[in-house]
């Protein structure tokens, strides 16, 4: 029948058997290499489409280049964890899941992701930065680094995790830390976060953690430093609107995102003052929170410290040692530095993307005692920032 079907009449029956073995391994490898991928279900939709670069804002304030953020490999590589360890509570969504490629953003029901894949030549050259910085300035200050997980590390459902590769941000971290000499402290926050993973710990349409996840931050790394953080009620809260960030321009205004709320918590301490440099070079009066409503809605998080200052002096007069640090940070930072206010007399704030100063000269001429690194997990993927931060230990 088949050699009729075919017009073969005089092939032998044995290159029949042949060619129908050879249709079957095709059809069986063909089968392996479609489940061995990830692939669209009716609860994925992968959105490749090229996406207009939006910033979400208009004030040069903000210094909008935001190159804090990695530009992402649309599908990065890494073997996905489908359940929380370590009795972690579980976070589980029957949303849809949308997948941006271009962006690597992740959008489930009305909250945004960025997926992470761990680099490591340039985790490499991050550790070796920080290497650095203990050699030249561990001998008359205590050297911190810091690496705080993003939201994809901490509260992205569970059951969707099988369904993208994105690196473990708990693993990642391990890796990059014991590439780190011994002078250098590290203090992870990826357990402090994940206790309160439940919680709005991180905004729906921005990359950044909210100032409650920040608390958790702030908490852990007291911890470290064996001191006693203020209980949460001890801060005074302020709403100060909606709040619209990265993600949605990430998803060219996905229409399933719901605004944030940004609020801020402020020092517990009365007297606290705050300088920086702005972006003319003028040093000038600012607020550790400021009211950022008048900013616009994609700017709310101008509120923590206003925004992305090169050099920025914290003073408490509460506090009448001479206690000082200096925290080397990315934005990140911004809604961190508020809490670690109530503990020191000084506090020099340098972000070392737009600083031009010499941080050796700062240490030595303030007699630092404390310095703390401070960036999220993307950064230490970017070649650009770890390059801009290896420039500033000198």
């Amino acid at each position: 029948y088949i050699r009729k079907r075919l017009g073969m009449g005089r092939f032998r029956q044995g290159k029949i058997i042949g060619l129908a073995v050879a249709v079957c391994l095709i059809v069986i490898c063909g089968v392996l290499l479609w489940r061995a991928k990830p692939h669209k279900t009716e609860e994925t939709l992968v959105i490749s489409h090229a996406l207009k670069e939006d910033k979400g804002s208009n004030t040069t304030h903000k210094k909008q280049a935001e190159k804090n953020r990695q530009t992402p490999t649309a599908m990065p590589t890494a073997t996905p964890t489908a359940t929380p360890q370590g009795g972690y509570a579980e976070i589980t969504s029957h949303d849809k899941m949308k997948i941006y490629e271009d962006t690597a953003t992740v959008v489930i029901g009305d909250t945004g992701y960025e997926l992470y894949n761990y680099v490591p030549s340039i985790a490499s050259s991050y550790a070796k930065a920080i290497n650095k910085a203990a050699k030249l300035y561990g001998s008359s200050a205590t050297i911190y680094d810091i690496i705080i997980p993003t939201s994809v590390g901490i509260t992205m459902p569970d059951n969707k995790l099988a369904h993208v590769n994105s690196t473990p941000q708990d693993k990642a971290i391990k890796k990059i830390f014991a590439k780190l000499e011994k002078p250098v402290q590290t203090i992870s926050l990826y357990d402090a976060l994940m206790q309160h993973r439940q919680e709005y710990v991180y905004y729906r349409t921005d990359h950044h953690w909210t100032s409650k996840g920040a608390y958790y931050g702030y908490v852990g790394i007291c911890e470290k430093l064996g001191i006693s953080p203020h209980a949460l009620s001890e801060y005074k809260k302020k709403k100060f609107g909606s709040f619209i960030g990265t993600y949605y321009g990430d998803t060219n205004g996905d229409k399933n995102f719901r605004k944030d709320e940004l609020a801020a918590y402020y020092p517990v301490s009365d007297k606290i003052s705050m300088k920086y440099q702005n972006e003319s070079g003028k040093i000038v009066n600012g607020h550790v929170i400021v009211d950022s409503s008048k900013y616009g809605i994609s700017n709310e998080y101008l509120a923590f410290l206003e925004g992305d200052n090169a050099y920025t002096v914290i003073t408490n007069k509460n506090i009448k040692d001479s206690s000082s640090c200096v925290v080397v940070k990315e934005s990140f930072g911004n809604a961190l530095v508020p809490y670690l206010t109530d503990h020191f007399s000084k506090i020099y704030v340098i972000d070392y993307r737009y600083w031009n100063g010499k941080l050796s000269h700062l240490v030595k001429d303030k007699k630092i005692q404390k310095i703390f690194f401070i960036n999220n997990i993307s950064m230490t993927r970017n070649s650009y920032l770890v390059g801009k931060l290896n420039q500033q230990i000198r």
